[in-house]
């Protein structure tokens, strides 16, 4: 008996819904049977064909899966995740001398990682950020200022091998994200748009009860090509730290210790900013001491939670002036611990102070007086989430010099965010 045209139509149907189902995963097909509903609501179908496609489907997906046809795709092309976000922010800058610079930014990035064998990951990502001479004018900002109609220039951000031991080390090597150098409260010493280049390896173990240690070790690399025996400019980092968690209290601290070895050694210019990591770090080392702790606090306040953190930095080399190097901060948030749906709120404030040889120069938070140093000021932040994905958030900053002439110098930026 020849099949009717209508037969010939539900069979097409199932199968293109069965191949949708198997190649989008398995999160899919639960939505299989929503879809031959809207077609039935919609008149397309009757709700007895409806029923007839799911059940075609499902035994069609299900033969697929029987067959082994998974095996035709990579595993490590099924484990292979992406991220990416994007922001538009307003930005206005002013001084005490009333001169106000206002900019339109954009701050696009993506990136991929995969794992291709068991315990070992890769990954890259990718950001725009500011050229000059076709290079990277500015390691700590992933902004885009708004330009004559330019196209956005796209920088690769980060590019790492990861290697996981047994649950508790992860070794990493390349262009390494921010996070996996040191634990970094609210950018004191190193601005968290830049991503250095060296080995790390981060530590983690569970004692039990609510307590656990861990610690980050690196060998950075401030040049890769020396000429000329100079020798490499390069830094160490240790630091250890323990977290502590009990019912809706949780406590983090950590004592780190970086080593810059720059003195005499050839340091990278940076295209438009030859103030960045230059002056006098190729005359003298760095070796700062840097405690940090944050305490948290879940439904202090109905729902809410607080956050209380501080962190300071000290410059002990020899050959640095003893009166002009510190630098510290403190400060707090409050409201919805993370931003995730619409409603979610928080407000921040912190206040930070950094003498001009603390750090190495331009390397701490961009925002706050350039990341100079030689600064001491305030921040507030507000955030509010308008999506699961997306979220608004404002801030304002205000710092001015520690030693010279008064030279107040204010930043409002209003963002909009969205992740994908």
């Amino acid at each position: 008996m020849k099949e009717t045209r209508l037969e010939k139509k539900l069979q097409r149907a199932a199968a293109v819904l069965a191949a949708v189902v198997f190649f989008s995963g398995s999160v899919f097909a639960g939505e299989v049977d929503k879809l031959a509903q809207k077609l039935a609501e919609k008149g397309v179908i009757s709700y007895g064909e409806a029923q007839q496609i799911i059940t075609e489907t499902a035994e069609e997906t299900r033969q697929l899966t029987a067959s082994g046809a998974n095996s035709l795709i990579p595993a490590w092309i099924q484990n292979v995740k992406f991220n990416a976000d994007i922001r538009l922010r307003f930005q206005s800058d002013w001084n005490s001398s009333d001169n106000t610079r206002d900019r339109e930014r954009l701050r696009l990035r993506f990136g991929f990682e995969a794992r291709p064998v068991e315990n070992l990951s890769a990954a890259f990502g990718l950001a725009t950020g500011k050229t000059s001479g076709g290079a990277d004018s500015e390691p700590t900002s992933t902004n885009y200022t708004f330009q004559g109609f330019g196209k956005a220039p796209i920088f690769v951000d980060y590019a790492y091998l990861q290697y996981d031991i047994a649950g508790m080390f992860k070794v990493n090597a390349g262009k390494l994200k921010a996070a996996m150098v040191t634990w970094n409260i609210k950018q004191l010493i190193w601005d968290t748009d830049i991503n250095p280049e060296g080995v790390t390896v981060n530590f983690n173990r569970d004692l039990g009860g609510g307590l656990a240690i861990f610690g980050n070790a690196g060998w950075i690399f401030l040049n890769g090509d020396i000429r000329q025996g100079a020798g490499q400019p390069e830094t160490y980092i240790f630091q250890p730290g323990i977290t502590f968690s009990k019912g809706k209290i949780s406590l983090k601290a950590a004592l780190g210790y970086q080593q810059f070895v720059t003195k005499g050694r050839n340091l990278f210019s940076t295209p438009g900013n030859a103030n960045f990591l230059g002056g006098y770090t190729s005359s003298t080392n760095f070796s700062l001491i840097n405690p940090g702790i944050e305490f948290k606090a879940k439904e202090v306040v109905g729902k809410y939670t607080i956050k209380v953190f501080s962190e300071y930095v000290k410059n002990i080399d020899d050959e640095v002036y003893k009166d002009n190097n510190e630098g510290g901060l403190f400060g707090f948030t409050f409201g919805d611990d993370k931003i995730e749906k619409l409603g979610d709120w928080n407000i921040g404030y912190a206040a930070r102070y950094l003498m001009a040889r603390a750090i190495p120069a331009y390397l701490g938070f961009s925002d706050a007086y350039g990341g100079a140093g030689n600064a001491r000021g305030y921040e507030i932040g507000f955030n509010l989430g308008l999506t699961k994905k997306a979220s608004l958030a404002i801030s304002y900053l205000n710092y001015d010099v520690i030693n010279g002439a008064e030279n107040n110098k204010s930043l409002a930026q209003f963002d909009v965010s969205y992740k994908f």
